[in-house]
């Protein structure tokens, strides 16, 4: 006899089940990853875009600064 044939239909159900939030788990997971590299994509592409598009860039610098008050 099989181990398929043993198993109870309440248990088969259990295991269908188990198995199919598991499936959607893998599922979503695999999804958000997807998005995750769509973007990250997206802005590499914006970046040497930026890059190339022949603006000098004249060397300038960037300077930040914060008072006491944290402004």
């Amino acid at each position: 006899m099989s181990a398929h044939a043993v198993m109870s239909s309440a248990h088969r159900s259990r295991a269908r089940t188990v198995n199919s939030g598991l499936s959607r788990t893998v599922n979503a997971v695999a999804t958000l990853g997807s998005l995750v590299t769509l973007s990250a994509l997206l802005v590499l592409a914006g970046a040497v875009g930026g890059l190339v598009d022949g603006a000098p860039t004249g060397h300038e610098t960037v300077t930040v600064t914060f008072d006491s008050a944290g402004h």
